[in-house]
């Protein structure tokens, strides 16, 4: 005859699962993951351009300020030696430092061009940025250049980039 057992003698001991791994994570935390690096990457971006913004518009406030003193004085060679300082400040500002601090003379004139996508500079009146500030009198009037400069200013300050050298 059987012997009659306990239905405890018959449950097995409890088993706990293996522990819970911290890799890989939970597909929640690979979303915040997410939203956090896309919010970096927003935050650096709008810095960025926040930035740009700030050194277009203090060089067009510093270009207002030249024109204003330029309209009081008349004064074409001092006119031309602040143009020529203040482009320069700027485009050292915009540009990779080792793209232009070396340019001078018609290689300064050409970049100015590509950058700006014009010609003025070496075939117009943007020349006298290279020959005016050295020169009593010139033919043509330093105050075309005023226009010129604050063009090329707002061309090469692109919403997404630093434009073209």
């Amino acid at each position: 005859m059987p012997t009659a057992s306990s239905p405890l003698q018959e449950l097995r001991d409890v088993h706990l699962p293996p522990p819970i791994s911290l890799w890989p994570p939970a597909p929640g935390w690979w979303i915040i993951f997410g939203l956090v690096m896309m919010g970096v990457i927003l935050c650096l971006w709008i810095l960025r351009n926040r930035r740009r913004k700030q050194t277009c518009r203090l060089a067009m406030n510093e270009l207002h300020a030249i024109k204003q003193h330029y309209e009081t004085h008349r004064d074409d060679q001092w006119l031309i030696q602040r143009l020529s300082v203040m482009i320069r400040r700027y485009a050292m500002a915009t540009f990779p430092r080792t793209e232009v601090a070396g340019l001078v003379g018609i290689s300064w004139l050409q970049f100015l061009d590509r950058s700006g996508r014009t010609n003025q500079f070496t075939d117009g009146v943007g020349h006298l940025l290279s020959s005016g500030p050295y020169q009593q009198q010139s033919a043509v009037s330093a105050a075309e250049l005023v226009p010129l400069v604050e063009q090329w200013i707002q061309q090469v300050t692109p919403s997404t980039g630093k434009g073209t050298p």
